[in-house]
Formats: structure tokens, sequence, C-alpha cells
């Protein structure tokens, strides 16, 4: 019985772990891609909104990003276990 439960636990800690690589894997590519990203979410509109999550842009590249394309950051919503919304305004020329 108790072996059962340490091999139930052993597979949670593996799956657990896998989960981790293959999130830390997809924030990688999205930074590899940050550009491409962001001109593609900062595009001119008047307002934006950006959701930051375990496997998108890390939240510094966002805000940096954004404030390079002439956004500046107004309001985030942190979620205790989602993702966190931010929320961006052009600024005037």
């Amino acid at each position: 019985m108790i072996g059962l439960v340490l091999l139930g636990l052993a597979a949670f800690g593996l799956f657990g772990f896998f989960v981790l690589l293959g999130t830390n894997k997809s924030q990688k590519s999205a930074e590899a891609n940050s550009a491409q990203i962001l001109d593609k979410a900062f595009n001119g509109e008047p307002t934006v909104t950006f959701k930051i999550n375990m496997q998108s842009l890390k939240y510094e590249t966002v805000v940096i990003g954004a404030k390079e394309r002439g956004y500046k950051l107004e309001h985030q919503a942190d979620g205790k276990y989602g993702p966190h919304t931010l929320i961006f305004e052009k600024l005037d020329s």
C-alpha cells in the first residue's frame, strides 16, 4: 500500500516536472519571437490589452516593449491563479 502511494507521488512529481519544462520552453520561444509578438499586439490601436501567463512573454519584456512602441501601462489586474491582464494606452505623438 505504501509502495503504491510512493509510486503515485513519484508519477505526480514527474508529471509536474514535464509540465514546468514545457512551459519554460514555451516562454523561451515567446521571448525569442518577442519583436514580432509585440509588433502585432501594439499595432497603433488606442488601447491594448495583453495577458501575461507562464507561457507568454515576461512582464518586463511586455512593459519595455510597449514603451518602445509608444504605449504606457495604465492598469493591471493580477489574477491570483490565472493570467495577469495589462492594459496599455497609446501616448500622444
